[in-house]
C-alpha cells in the first residue's frame, strides 16, 4: 500500500502571509520548510500503521529536490502503476470566490469553473482526477474556508482544518507542531477504516464553464479531467499541472 500526498502550498499550518508562497518573496525557504515537516509527518503516521511507502505530488508540479525528502518519501511517477494507494489532498487552498478564505483562487485570481452548476476549486478538480484513475481519497486538510468548500465536493472524505483567514492575504494557524498531531491522527482514525476511504469517480463527458480573469467565457469540454485540464492550461497558459513538473521556484 503507497500513500500518496498531494500538495500545495497555501493551506499548509504555519504559513500566514499569502506573498510566502511566491518564490521570490523573503519568507519562501520557511515556506518550504514547512512543506517538508508537514510531508514527513504525514510519512511517520502512516508508517506507524504499517504504509512504509509514501510518494509526493505536488499538484502545481513544482518539484522538491529529492534530498530534500526523507527516506520514506519519494516522488510520484505518473501515470501510476497498478500498486494500491489512497490519497489525501495536503495543504490545498479554496477556489475563487469562497467567503471567509485564505489565499482564495483557483489556479490563479479571478479564474473561475462551473461545474455542473457549481463553483469548482482545485480541490474538485484534485479529487475527480484521482477518481478516475481509481484512487481512493481518504483525508483533505486547509484553511476553515477550504474545508467548508470540501463540505461539498468531497463530502464523504474527513477534513482537517488547520488555519482561519483573517483576510484574503493573512491567516492564524494552528502551531505546525499541534496541526501535525491533528493531521496525523485523523490519518490514522481514516486508514483503519475503508468505508470512510472514498472514490470520486467524475460523470463524463467532463463540461466545465470557464471564466477567465479577463472576463472571456469558454465553454469547456473533454472526456475526462486531466483532458479538460490540459485545455484550461491551453486557454490561460499560466495554470500549472502535476504532470507538467517544473524546478522548484519556478512558479
Amino acid at each position: 500500500m503507497e500513500l500518496l500526498i498531494v500538495s500545495d502550498l497555501e493551506g499548509l499550518s504555519g504559513v500566514e502571509r499569502w506573498e510566502a508562497c511566491r518564490p521570490a518573496h523573503p519568507l519562501y525557504p520557511a515556506t518550504v520548510e514547512r512543506y517538508v515537516a508537514e510531508v514527513e509527518a504525514i510519512s511517520r503516521a502512516a508508517m506507524r500503521l504499517g504504509i512504509g511507502r509514501t510518494a509526493l505530488l505536488d499538484w502545481h508540479g513544482r518539484t522538491l529536490s529529492v534530498d530534500r525528502l526523507g527516506p520514506t518519501v519519494r516522488p510520484a511517477l505518473l501515470p501510476f502503476d497498478r500498486a494500491a494507494r489512497v490519497a489525501v489532498l495536503l495543504g490545498f487552498h479554496a477556489r475563487t470566490g469562497q467567503p471567509e478564505s485564505f489565499a482564495a483562487h483557483t489556479y490563479r485570481p479571478g479564474l473561475r469553473i462551473l461545474w455542473d452548476g457549481r463553483e469548482a476549486g482545485e480541490l474538485a478538480l484534485a479529487s475527480r482526477w484521482l477518481g478516475e484513475r481509481g484512487v481512493p481519497l481518504v483525508l483533505v486538510t486547509g484553511d476553515r474556508g477550504l474545508t467548508r468548500e470540501a463540505e461539498e465536493w468531497t463530502e464523504q472524505t474527513a477534513t482537517v482544518a488547520v488555519k482561519r483567514a483573517l483576510a484574503p492575504d493573512r491567516a492564524e494557524s494552528l502551531p505546525p507542531a499541534r496541526a501535525h498531531e491533528a493531521i496525523a491522527t485523523a490519518l490514522e482514525r481514516v486508514l483503519l477504516r475503508r468505508s470512510w476511504w472514498w472514490v470520486y469517480r467524475p460523470e463524463v463527458p467532463v463540461a466545465w464553464e470557464v471564466r477567465t480573469p479577463e472576463g472571456k467565457r469558454v465553454d469547456l469540454v473533454a472526456p475526462s479531467v486531466e483532458a479538460a485540464l490540459e485545455r484550461l492550461r491551453a486557454l490561460v497558459p499560466s495554470v500549472s499541472l502535476p504532470w507538467s513538473a517544473q524546478p522548484e521556484g519556478s512558479r
